[in-house]
């Protein structure tokens, strides 16, 4: 149902249940029919909402994407409208909006964070020319998921860094209060489980050889709950088939359209997610599968 075609894009029924998504989560987040008051109004809100969605999906820019959505037939913005309306929206309203692709958070969940490159060069072209990798350059890309699939809260920034400074901002945006947090060896700080113990959460990340301090992480490295840490690659999962769908890069340069881009694809990435939940056929021997992108996940605790 949501697969691609030759071109890469939706076909024209499958954007009609993309207008309908779109128009629902909008109601469901009580966003008004404009964006402002002032001024005469051409185009509703859902119509540039709906327009960034497709240009997320398939991966074009905001010129590509008018003329596209033209072509078949739909009243859209220009280029430079639907550009600043990239930016108009405020982080508030896509975290409401990515709040209402899941009912509930799970018992467990994975913390982890990745880069995300400001440009599409290829390694073969940069190689070419002598030139050296941007990726250091890049935005720094968190989430909480689940183990679900879905992702709960995310987090970007302008800058690629260590990833313990998203971890307060992911917990203080989660709604739903979930009973294990798993993260990897580079959350093991004390101050990080005390801060997840008193919200009533039990972490666990591997703690390093030479820990002698800190009494949540010494109780780690008595006893380390290997089984249940395990789970923890659903959000390596997650990071592979979100790139492998959307790619690895942002077309954005400003933080502000560029942390639209990627909530359009981490919505996408929710409401995919539960249709073909709700299909019945992506289930394969325990696992959970992407037909996009062949990555699969464990739904034991589904």
């Amino acid at each position: 149902m949501w697969g691609k075609t030759h071109s890469g894009c939706f076909p024209m029924k499958e954007k009609d249940t993309l207008i309908k998504k779109v128009k629902h989560l909008l109601k469901k987040v009580q966003a008004p029919k404009y964006l402002h008051r002032f001024g005469p109004k051409t185009y509703k809100l859902w119509q540039h909402v709906f327009a960034l969605f497709v240009k997320a999906h398939c991966q074009l820019s905001y010129r590509r994407t008018t003329k596209f959505l033209r072509l078949l037939g739909f009243t859209v913005a220009t280029k430079s409208t639907l550009q600043r309306y990239s930016a108009k929206l405020k982080l508030p309203f896509w975290q409401k909006m990515l709040q209402k692709t899941f009912s509930s958070v799970t018992d467990i969940v994975a913390i982890d964070g990745t880069g995300l490159e400001k440009t599409r060069v290829s390694e073969h072209y940069i190689k070419r020319i002598d030139g050296k990798s941007s990726f250091g350059k890049g935005f720094h890309f968190s989430i909480l998921t689940g183990t679900n699939g879905k992702i709960f809260c995310l987090r970007l920034r302008k800058r690629y860094g260590h990833d313990v400074k998203d971890i307060k901002c992911l917990f203080r945006n989660l709604l739903n209060k979930p009973k294990i947090a798993l993260m990897d060896k580079g959350y093991d700080a004390e101050w990080i489980h005390k801060m997840v113990q008193q919200r009533g959460i039990r972490s666990i990340a591997p703690v390093r050889k030479n820990a002698k301090r800190g009494f949540y992480r010494l109780n780690l490295k008595r006893k380390f709950p290997q089984k249940i840490y395990n789970k923890r690659n659903i959000v390596e999962s997650i990071f592979h088939a979100f790139k492998q769908k959307y790619g690895s890069s942002v077309s954005s340069k400003k933080i502000s359209s560029a942390r639209t881009e990627v909530y359009c694809k981490a919505i996408l990435h929710n409401i995919i997610l539960k249709i073909n939940q709700l299909l019945g056929h992506t289930r394969k021997r325990g696992l959970l599968c992407y037909p996009e992108t062949g990555a699969h996940l464990e739904t034991r605790a589904l």
